[in-house]
């Protein structure tokens, strides 16, 4: 969606477009946040802090509809990954989301695209549904502040660049795919070396037997 018709859904609906607008796509640059922020640099009726609120609403709420969808279908993941490859797969994801939960929970959401799905992976992963509200809802209000302060800050700014719109948006996809392809290869060397440690254990004799030496 162009930068003309963001705005000009803001105007008509105000913080309500904000909040279901971020909703639909609460990833990456939050432009109806941002655009909500333009505005209330310029309209006494509309205050910064419903802007930050309504976008954290969203942002939240997104979340929050994601992490059921994954913990939905957890159990029907396992059943169907039969390979040992891809139960290590699982292993490390259930892992990593563990350990760095909440920088991904609170954070993930600036990445475009990838962000969208963390809290899916945190629900197939089974990670607490009350940890993952509370790191969500610290990003969410985060990111919101973040975007709303950017559009009410930098208000002209951002009108220098509405026609270059469609180039910023295609720029942050194209930004997205080495990225993405980074932490996949990244994620497949964990895994990789996560089986070969296991087989190395499968191998090894048992703790005190030493083979035996040749007469």
């Amino acid at each position: 969606m162009d930068w003309e018709t963001v705005m000009q859904y803001v105007e008509q609906y105000g913080y309500f477009a904000v909040a279901l607008g971020t909703l639909a796509d609460q990833s990456g640059l939050q432009a109806f946040v941002v655009a909500g922020g333009v505005l209330a640099g310029v309209r006494e009726n509309v205050a910064l802090w419903g802007v930050v609120l309504a976008g954290a609403a969203g942002s939240f709420t997104s979340d929050a509809v994601m992490y059921g969808i994954g913990r939905w279908r957890a159990n029907w993941l396992e059943r169907i990954v039969r390979s040992e490859k891809g139960r290590m797969r699982l292993n490390v994801l259930r892992d990593g989301m563990r350990r760095y939960a909440f920088w991904l929970l609170a954070f993930g959401r600036f990445l475009p695209w990838i962000g969208r799905f963390v809290p899916a992976a945190a629900g197939l992963r089974k990670v607490p549904a009350l940890l993952v509200l509370g790191y969500s809802l610290a990003g969410a209000l985060l990111s919101g502040a973040f975007y709303a302060m950017l559009g009410f800050y930098a208000a002209e700014s951002v009108r220098a660049l509405e026609e270059y719109s469609l180039f910023v948006w295609l720029g942050a996809l194209i930004i997205s795919f080495p990225v993405a392809g980074w932490l996949l290869k990244r994620f497949d060397r964990i895994v990789t070396l996560r089986l070969q440690e296991q087989a190395a254990l499968a191998t090894a004799p048992p703790n005190g037997d030493q083979p035996l030496s040749k007469p």
